[in-house]
């Protein structure tokens, strides 16, 4: 196909478009307004905090990684950390009062530090939660990992311990 032919379609094709006044109302029209109503449904500007995260905080091991995890845990924005007994923060994740409970198992840091030069040998936090909210589930241990990373390579390169 010569470059006259290409030429003459496209010209032929686009001054078709721009009679026919239903595609130009659709392809311009349409999007803006279906824009439009995503961001005032969406969108819009709030004064009110956004919601927490509701966190129990079961702090069996009472070491000083533990209790910097606990103090970042408590110090962050998008959680609303409450401490508790095991029995407490299972009966608060069973009420629906609690999303998540995190227990922090005795000689977690203690493990920690070992396992943080040797990989092996690695601590596990226990989540008690509710399965119908798998979405706070993820952010939290995405939050949980960042915490307990700076706590435990804070407290092993600079700490006493």
């Amino acid at each position: 196909m010569s470059m006259t032919a290409f030429t003459a379609l496209v010209r032929r094709d686009l001054r078709l478009f721009f009679l026919d006044k239903r595609a130009m109302t659709m392809s311009f029209a349409a999007p803006i307004l279906i824009g439009s109503f995503f961001g005032y449904l969406f969108g819009g500007v709030t004064n009110r905090e956004p919601s927490k995260i509701g966190v129990s905080v079961v702090d069996r091991d009472s070491g000083p990684i533990a209790k910097r995890v606990v103090a970042a845990l408590s110090g962050d924005e998008a959680l609303e950390v409450k401490p508790a007994e095991l029995e407490k923060a299972r009966e608060a994740v069973r009420t629906g009062k609690s999303t998540v409970a995190v227990v922090v198992p005795e000689g977690f840091g203690d493990r920690a530090a070992s396992a943080f030069f040797r990989g092996e040998n690695r601590p596990e936090l226990e989540l008690l939660y509710d399965p119908s909210h798998a979405t706070e589930l993820a952010m939290l241990r995405g939050i949980l990992t960042q915490h307990v990373m700076e706590s435990v390579s804070a407290e092993v390169f600079s700490g006493p311990s």
